[in-house]
């Protein structure tokens, strides 16, 4: 073969490397900090930048893997309604049906979207069409049910794939379970193997439990306490414990942190409801890309 065939095939594979690598639609999300018991945390909520029909309003939504319905806050949008009857059009208690969302440049089209009456911060009429953002709601499960979703924490961006892109096929991947549309991730604790929730809305906590599971994997003094209405506006109180048994997934020991658990164990419910030993969230993922295949329920880690 003459030498600038060679290279002409050099050069198809290099490209062709390229644009596999570069096949994924970004979309930017912003981490949101909150001040919780007096402490700010830089990274409390991943804000998603949202267009929502033709509204000429920008918006965000929070990305919120650990519930399976994607949601308007009734306080925020009860004034868009009022103000575009084109989206009020399309309510029917108790959904919006057939809504376009647009992310970065991704359009999400024919979403059902719940109503969450009487949640939210309510929207003064002057200041709808400001150039501030307004968050109106909660991004779910449902929207990438079949999909996959790359999560590049570092960056700060996700894309959503209808196939496993192929620069992440070598990668090992753990099968998970899905429950009502929620995954369940298989971690071992205490070199035991046990099933946590993966939930994107828990991001200051690394591992949330019982009370009684909590104190098995720590020394069990209270290190850290954080309250304020943190389940959808609701007051708990959870408190920090410093775990001193191993967390391990993939195969992989996890960095030591604290384990919480709330006061007034009013996450047990969740716990017994899909059988899980607790919940965990971004925190431990903070400097990798996750590959969520809800389509195999294949979760890799890059």
């Amino acid at each position: 073969m003459q030498k600038q065939g060679i290279l002409f095939i050099l050069l198809l594979l290099i490209c062709t490397g390229c644009s596999q690598k570069q096949s994924l639609n970004w979309i930017s999300f912003n981490w949101e900090g909150d001040t919780i018991s007096g402490r700010y945390i830089e990274k409390a909520f991943i804000y998603v930048p949202v267009k929502i029909e033709n509204l000429p309003c920008d918006f965000t939504m929070q990305l919120d893997l650990g519930t399976d319905q994607t949601l308007f806050y009734g306080n925020s949008i009860e004034p868009y309604l009022e103000e575009f009857t084109s989206l009020a059009d399309k309510y029917e208690i108790p959904m919006f049906n057939d809504i376009t969302l647009q992310m970065g440049s991704v359009k999400f089209t024919g979403i059902d979207i719940g109503y969450y009456n009487n949640f939210g911060e309510k929207i003064p009429k002057d200041s709808l069409l400001s150039e501030t953002p307004k968050h109106i709601g909660t991004i779910a499960s449902d929207i990438f049910r079949g999909k996959v979703l790359v999560i590049d924490y570092k960056s700060g961006r996700f894309a959503v794939s209808d196939s496993l892109p192929a620069e992440y096929e070598d990668l090992p991947a753990e099968k998970f379970e899905l429950k009502d549309g929620i995954m369940i991730l298989p971690f071992h604790i205490d070199n035991k193997p046990c099933k946590l929730m993966f939930d994107t809305g828990s991001s200051p906590f690394r591992l949330i439990t019982s009370k009684e599971r909590a104190l098995g994997i720590s020394n069990s003094q209270i290190t850290d306490s954080l309250s304020g209405p943190l389940w959808w506006g609701q007051e708990i109180t959870f408190y920090g414990l410093e775990i001193n048994k191993p967390i391990a997934f993939g195969g992989k020991v996890l960095k030591s942190a604290k384990v919480y658990y709330d006061k007034e164990g009013l996450w047990d419910g969740i716990y017994n409801s899909y059988n899980i030993w607790g919940i965990t969230g971004n925190a431990y993922f903070f400097d990798n890309t996750v590959i969520i295949d809800y389509k195999n329920k294949l979760f890799r880690v890059k």
